[in-house]
């Protein structure tokens, strides 16, 4: 700063500008990651009926670049032919991001529940639906751990949700339906993947739906229901598509999409 007063009026007038958009910028980033570091230790995430909006009144933000729309198809590289018997997908998930490794139940078991990884509402540049976790288990009743794909940067786990049990017998998850924020526009805060809810099927056919309260995310519409695991197949694993964080300035949407699979 101090080479820049001994300049001349017009380079020593660029020298100041420069100089207070690099200061500008700086507190801006801080700021921002103050935002998101306050909420790093949020155990629950509550969501009120009054909160909830398609698109308006979300706070805008400028961004300096416009992101790059990944293609829509998977790597199936590590998906497991030999268990896998349908993969479950649903038309509204976001464009966004990368798609992670597919991960599994341990063999002879399946998902009876699930969590989600939530970011709180923020000031600006929210990101909502993080990551989701899937619960598995024997059929003869016993929890054989948590299975998740890749995770976004931000949020919390709000805690799990379980399909009912029925004559003693826990049912499966059998089919998924997610809720999607659409891409806005320039100059506006996406969010992308927001919340997802599930089915569950009993040996009878019988169906209940599960989902965690409130029932619903901050932004976004929920579309169809996915197609459903076949009858003698459930849910046992997971690929997810996520968004890596921007950096400084651009906007984050983490979680775009997710797709299911179903074994035998």
């Amino acid at each position: 700063m101090l080479l820049c007063m001994k300049m001349g009026g017009f380079i020593r007038g660029i020298c100041v500008l420069t100089f207070t958009f690099l200061v500008g910028q700086a507190i801006c980033d801080l700021d921002r990651e103050f935002l998101r570091s306050r909420d790093k230790d949020v155990e629950e995430f509550e969501i009120t009926s009054d909160d909830i909006t398609n698109d308006a009144g979300v706070i805008e933000e400028f961004y300096t670049e416009d992101r790059t729309e990944r293609s829509s198809v998977a790597s199936e590289e590590n998906v497991d032919n030999s268990r896998v018997k349908k993969t479950l997908t649903v038309a509204n998930g976001g464009h966004l991001g990368d798609w992670g490794p597919a991960q599994y139940c341990p063999k002879g078991s399946y998902a009876i529940g699930y969590d989600m990884k939530i970011e709180p509402k923020q000031k600006v540049d929210n990101t909502a639906l993080n990551a989701i976790k899937l619960v598995c288990e024997s059929l003869d009743g016993k929890e054989t751990g948590e299975i998740t794909s890749t995770q976004g940067h931000w949020g919390s786990w709000v805690g799990r949700t379980f399909c009912p049990s029925e004559s003693g017998e826990r049912l499966h998850l059998t089919s998924f339906d997610l809720q999607v924020q659409q891409k806005r526009g320039a100059f506006k805060d996406d969010t992308a993947a927001n919340y997802v809810k599930f089915r569950c099927r009993s040996g009878s056919g019988r169906q209940y739906e599960i989902v965690k309260p409130p029932g619903h995310g901050l932004f976004g519409t929920w579309g169809a229901w996915s197609g459903e695991c076949t009858h003698g197949t459930s849910i046992c694993g997971i690929m997810t598509k996520v968004e890596k964080p921007r950096g400084p300035f651009r906007d984050d949407t983490a979680l775009n999409d997710v797709k299911f699979y179903c074994c035998k």
